[in-house]
């Protein structure tokens, strides 16, 4: 009975709205009196809640000398609740959309949390049509279904990997760096589009952090660090016998990332 409430409440309908309506459904061919007699309400406030379940088509009205009144069928009563949520979602999402619009954008967006992480880039997969850059040592399976959306859509997906090895069904280009080591803490870079990116790290089950931004600058930086980091991929696998003659001795060339990832 509880979880019916709720139901009926989140649907749209007001407390005193659900509780009628429900006494109604198991009370079939009741009038107002006997109806407030069952439910916690004051007689005013069930006669109104009547009203407006009949307004919206959820009960039916049985004409006499005492009013009666029974529930329209379970599967049209609830269509019609359903119909109303999304319309009323639909208006909201529109109404949203066009505030948003006359707001300025913050160019770079901080995020914290690993849902929050998932969120946002699935948001990005969702709006990607032609490209998809990622770097990252994190098991991708986990954007399976939207990855498998987005190849089946012809959006080219390239991948630089590192640390454990991971199989991968959808079509991609993996370009796989064997010589860094496995962690648990992750690292993703990923730019859609050549218009915005993100980039993370940290550990799922603690502290995660995000940055996501369609400013120009950072999408071509992370862009051609993804493609760099491709390019010496490359030369390492068509030249085994390649030394490393230029590095810079630099604090950036010392650091190891907690994903394992270094320069």
């Amino acid at each position: 009975m509880q979880n019916l409430l709720i139901s009926l409440e989140s649907l749209g309908l007001a407390k005193a709205e659900a509780l009628v309506y429900s006494d109604i459904v198991q009370n079939p061919n009741s009038n107002g009196s006997q109806i407030t007699k069952r439910v916690d309400l004051p007689k005013p406030s069930v006669y109104l809640a009547l009203d407006k379940l009949y307004q919206r088509g959820l009960i039916n009205l049985i004409p006499g000398k005492s009013k009666q009144y029974q529930a329209q069928a379970a599967n049209i009563a609830l269509e019609k609740l359903r119909a109303e949520f999304n319309s009323n979602l639909d208006q909201a999402l529109a109404a949203i959309k066009e505030l948003q619009q006359h707001q300025p954008q913050e160019e770079f967006i901080h995020i914290r949390g690993y849902d929050n992480f998932i969120a946002q880039f699935k948001a990005m997969l969702a709006n990607t049509k032609q490209e998809l850059y990622i770097q990252s040592n994190a098991d991708l399976n986990q954007f399976a279904p939207e990855l498998e959306q987005l190849s089946q859509a012809g959006v080219k997906i390239i991948i630089y990997s590192f640390g454990c090895k991971y199989d991968y069904n959808f079509a991609c280009e993996e370009y796989y760096d064997s010589a860094k080591p496995c962690s648990s803490a992750y690292r993703l870079i990923v730019v859609a589009d050549y218009k915005e990116s993100i980039m993370s790290y940290g550990r799922p089950d603690n502290e995660y952090r995000a940055i996501y931004t369609r400013q120009e600058l950072q999408v071509s930086l992370l862009s051609e660090n993804i493609h760099n980091a491709i390019y010496w991929l490359k030369l390492y696998r068509e030249q085994p016998d390649f030394t490393y003659p230029c590095r810079l001795e630099t604090l950036a060339e010392q650091d190891i990332h907690i994903s394992g990832y270094s320069i």
